[in-house]
């Protein structure tokens, strides 16, 4: 499968028509490849942005039985082997991205070596799917009856060489027994539930971008139908699950989650769900529960009056807070909400004007700080809310080049109408900082300004509060990534002239935008407290989730250890950690039992894809890894050269494409040449440089020439064993990008007695001298010992696993090995090692100059077999 990213256009392509791979990018407003094989242009799925290509040739040599055929208008296509139903191009197909077909009868011209161009047949709707690697889909090629021409005649009636009696066994599973995945979502919506159904039991939620986006439907806490102890801390499990059965059959179980003050969301797996609904922005869901524990969702495409209905929200929810509501400049509740923003306005023309007529930047940034430091309000005045203190405290200690480009930016932005250019201006030097400004704090403090400006035009942004409040009444309204821009103002005024008029019509006429942003801030925070550290502590929970757009950040670990101190044994926790941290929770403790559940778990997720693994070694490089260039033989039969995917570029690609974590293990980091091996990649795989991070980073990768980033939800694990090579002597790169767990041996785990032995205090001092002779990077882990329960056992271990790795670590120096055996305290008898004297006059001459200690060492076998031996290795030790 290739992959570029860049959009397509369709509209230039006739169906009927020939085009070769060249002519479908050159007309589709692609970059032309000049070269076919090793690009993504050779593999015959082709996934771009807003679609996908298939390029498929009927007559494959040596492949008789491969089923791509068409049947009228039905077209059944056949994936690779390796695909299964949850690859994520035939999720991709299957959840109804548009497919466009590119079919030819052969791939060269008869007698001769050119390329036949492929037949455009137009769009692929995607029916239903079956089997496993491969997976056969059929689709419905309505635009094939429009066609004409020769080519595509004889495609249309075109016949495998298979027999009727397996084509038609293939057509009864695909359109017959129901086993199969159902029709696009499109035709499930053709007729729209209605928007608005009665009964406590049932809740509508309209989708915004941003939910649709990250996998999520946001909901009222305070809805009847979710018991309250479902919630849990923000976006951590509460424990107590749900099933959620969507329109075509598709349930998810997922718990909801707290997000925040005064929201909670369904979280697991709810952005496949989307996909086959095929649901945008402005979309309403109805959540209808049937039994506790129980949730039918019906979709509604559009028709409904979304103003109106978040309006009637904010006003039940704002009359809630103040019943018997009589105007913003009559109701003294209100007022206390109203007049310390009032008084801001006041400080702003005393303290900012002055210094904006100065035009010195410096001093504009002092002005600022006075301003967001001064204390508002008739009863206990207190330091302003609409920009955090922690934003105020980082400004506040802002180093001197950071002070003037900020005064400099504000300076800008308010000395001019506040558009575009200054707006951007504001937020680029602002999040140049030292540190620099969020992007929460970029709108709050560019709002703050610009509304003590101009009180009749704009109003304070809180991002989390507003975000909520303006996306009742407008489903499609989300903030961009960065701070505040002109084109989002324009939309937040339309919305509030709007509801300044609505209000009026209600009796209560707004004086200006300060009363329609109290009326806003009312309505969804004050039912959750109007403490300055809830606002603060709301901004900080959507600025995680504004800005990483994935629910896993990214993670790279390196558990390194001498041998047997269980590293892969730690490896399956520690990506359940990741894929299934529920399950690993609710093991802990548990025995034999629960290990044997999660070692389950974890070949279950690696049988799915969503685990791999890789050994590195000395010879492993770039190519195996990446990507690089493999011989094959053609369609001639002559040998060609094309680009292959390495095992991480496979592993990148499918969780590209797909709102799940991945993990891949690299087994044996160290023995590989790191520098070699992940080439320009090194930096990529930093959490903060990958894919939808702040930092994001991509490259052009060498053989493919095709851009690439690495996606933030694939995790990286990687075990070193420290007696191959120290962690000292790890590539620098590598050791800056990866968190190192150590996993040092566990004595007190082996807590039994052998003979009187105490295995773990044999372990124990086995390792201290171990220390002194070699250091903590060759001691024995306790897994050697794991299974010595009686003698035989001890003996079995010390015999085949202690004894050889002592050798190998010592490089057969017997004289330091039977040091760390005690052997020179014990009898005769009782020693592992023994020495047998050589009479080195016997056979060297006299002139042979040989140390007078030499001698023959051997293995005393009838030493294993005595429990003497082992209490030996104890004498001397300290009790």
């Amino acid at each position: 499968m290739g992959r570029i990213g860049s959009s397509i256009a369709v509209n230039g392509f006739r169906v009927g028509s020939e085009y070769s791979r060249q002519d479908v990018a050159h007309l589709g407003g692609l970059p032309v490849p000049s070269e076919i094989y090793g690009t993504a242009w050779a593999d015959g799925i082709l996934e771009l942005e807003n679609a996908v290509l298939l390029f498929v040739t009927l007559e494959k040599e040596g492949e008789a039985c491969y089923l791509d055929v068409f049947d009228g208008t039905d077209f059944y296509w056949e994936s690779q082997n390796r695909s299964s139903q949850s690859s994520p191009i035939i999720r991709r197909i299957s959840g109804g991205s548009p497919t466009y077909l590119f079919a030819r009868m052969r791939a060269k011209v008869r007698g001769a070596s050119k390329a036949v161009p492929f037949v455009y047949c137009g769009k692929l709707d995607f029916v239903a799917m079956d089997g496993e690697h491969p997976v056969t889909c059929l689709f419905d090629a309505v635009d094939s009856e429009s066609g004409q021409g020769e080519s595509l005649t004889e495609i249309l009636h075109w016949r495998p060489s298979v027999s009727p009696t397996e084509f038609s066994a293939r057509q009864v599973r695909l359109k017959g027994d129901g086993k199969i995945l159902p029709p696009a979502a499109a035709r499930f919506l053709s007729t729209p539930t209605p928007t608005v159904v009665s009964g406590p039991l049932t809740y509508e939620v309209v989708l915004t971008e941003g939910a649709i986006r990250n996998g999520y439907i946001s909901v009222d806490p305070n809805w009847a139908g979710f018991d309250a102890t479902m919630l849990g801390r923000p976006d951590a499990a509460s424990g107590r699950e749900a099933t959620f059965t969507f329109p075509d059959g598709y349930q998810i179980t997922s718990d909801l989650r707290a997000s925040g003050p005064g929201s909670a969301r369904i979280r697991a797996r709810v952005a496949p769900a989307f996909r086959r609904l095929g649901v945008v922005a402005g979309d309403s869901l109805l959540i209808v529960q049937e039994t506790s524990g129980q949730y039918r969702i019906e979709a509604c495409k559009g028709g409904t009056d979304t103003f109106e209905l978040g309006y009637a929200r904010l006003r039940e929810r704002f009359l809630a807070r103040f019943p018997d509501f009589s105007g913003f400049s009559e109701d003294q509740r209100l007022l206390r909400e109203t007049s310390y923003k009032r008084q801001l306005v006041e400080h702003y023309h005393a303290i900012m004007l002055p210094a904006l007529s100065g035009e010195q930047p410096e001093e504009v940034w002092s002005a600022l700080i006075k301003l967001l430091k001064v204390r508002v309000g008739a009863e206990s005045p207190q330091p302003q809310n609409v920009v955090g203190w922690r934003i105020v405290a980082q400004l506040a200690d802002s180093p001197e080049g950071d002070r003037a480009a900020l005064g400099s930016a504000v300076l800008s932005l308010l000395s001019g109408q506040g558009g575009d250019a200054a707006l951007h201006a504001f937020n680029d030097s602002s999040s140049k900082l030292s540190p620099p400004l969020q992007p929460a704090g970029q709108r709050s403090l560019s709002s703050l300004l610009l509304t003590l400006k101009d009180p009749a035009r704009y109003f304070f942004i809180k991002t989390g509060q507003m975000r909520r409040a303006l996306g009742l009444l407008d489903p499609t309204f989300d903030f961009r990534k960065g701070g505040m821009t002109g084109e989002e103002w324009g939309r937040i005024r339309e919305l509030s002239s709007r509801l300044e008029a609505r209000l009026s019509e209600d009796g209560w006429p707004p004086a200006d935008m300060i009363d329609v942003q109290s009326f806003l801030w009312v309505a969804v925070a004050y039912e959750q407290g109007d403490g300055a550290e809830a606002e603060e502590q709301e901004d900080e929970a959507v600025e995680q989730d504004d800005d990483m757009p994935v629910i896993h950040a990214p993670s790279n670990t390196i558990l390194f250890g001498p041998p047997g101190t269980g590293k892969t044994y730690g490896v399956v926790d520690k990506a359940l950690e990741i894929l299934d941290p529920e399950l690993l929770a609710a093991t802990k403790g548990q025995g034999a039992g629960a290990r044997a559940a999660l070692k389950q778990r974890f070949d279950a997720l690696h049988e799915e894809g969503r685990i791999r693994f890789v050994t590195f070694h000395q010879s492993f490089a770039y190519e195996d890894f990446v990507e690089g260039l493999k011989v094959r033989a053609g369609a001639s039969g002559a040998l060609e050269y094309g680009v292959e995917n390495g095992v991480f570029l496979e592993l990148c690609i499918d969780a590209q494409h797909s709102d799940l974590p991945y993990v891949l293990i690299i087994d044996e980091i160290n023995r590989g040449n790191i520098a070699r091996i992940f080439g320009e990649l090194i930096t990529l795989i930093e959490p903060s440089k990958r894919q939808g991070m702040d930092e994001a980073l991509s490259v052009r990768l060498p053989y493919s020439k095709q851009d690439f980033a690495v996606p933030a939800n694939l995790h990286l694990i990687g075990t070193m064993n420290t007696a191959d090579r120290s962690l000292a002597a790890m590539d620098v790169a590598l050791r800056r990008r990866f968190r190192f767990i150590e996993m040092p041996p566990q004595p007190e785990l082996l807590d039994w007695d052998v003979d009187g032995i105490r295995v773990g205090e044999l372990l124990s001092t086995l390792n201290s001298r171990i220390e002194v002779l070699l250091g903590r990077d060759h001691l024995i882990g306790h897994a050697y010992l794991m299974g010595a329960k009686d003698l035989p056992g001890l003996a079995e271990a010390f015999r085949l696993r202690i004894l050889p790795l002592l050798q190998e670590y010592f490089f057969e120096d017997w004289r330091r090995i039977a040091w760390v055996l005690n052997d020179d305290a014990k009898p005769q008898g009782e020693r592992f090692l023994r020495q047998r004297e050589l009479h080195l006059n016997r056979l060297f001459a006299p002139e042979a100059q040989l140390a007078p200690d030499t001698a023959n060492w051997y293995i005393h076998e009838a030493a294993f077999e005595q429990a003497a031996s082992y209490r030996g290795i104890l004498v001397g030790q300290a009790d």
